[in-house]
């Protein structure tokens, strides 16, 4: 995906999806190994986090169910914590995805404006596993509803 830059009438820059700036940038972020909450950069890593173990997660599955049945493999996931890990960086990626969405409104972008802004967040890794599909979608969605949460 290429550089994509807008600008209001009065020349200000209004966006930006290549490069890892955008919209909602820090200002005083000056390249400082911090990230701000709610920046599209801190989507984009809470993303690519969830997304690598939401991937591992799926093919710990694949190779349970190869030697044994469903059940086992679910209780196998249950008794190794893997499911932990996985609800810990969901729920991170959901916050990161939440404080995004509420950013980019207050700062007056529209939601279609916001959803290509998550996409590009989302997509930037090439991650395609199976994890990373279903995590991009739930991102999606928590995402829309953040923005129209009152």
């Amino acid at each position: 995906m290429g550089a994509s830059d807008r600008r209001e009438a009065t020349g200000t820059l209004i966006s930006r999806t290549a490069g890892g700036d955008s919209p909602t940038a820090d200002a005083t972020h000056d390249g400082n190994s911090e990230i701000t909450v709610g920046s599209w950069e801190h989507l984009q890593t809470a993303f690519a986090r969830a997304a690598t173990v939401a991937d591992r997660a799926v093919g710990l599955w694949l190779a349970r169910d190869a030697k044994g049945s469903f059940e086992r493999s679910l209780a196998a996931g249950a008794a190794d914590g893997s499911d932990n890990e996985l609800s810990v960086y969901r729920a991170l990626a959901r916050a990161a995805a939440t404080a995004y969405a509420r950013r980019v409104k207050a700062d007056g972008l529209p939601p279609e404006q916001m959803l290509v802004l998550v996409k590009a967040a989302t997509s930037i890794h090439g991650l395609l596993g199976f994890g990373a599909q279903a995590l991009t979608s739930d991102i999606v969605r928590w995402s829309i509803d953040a923005y129209f949460d009152d």
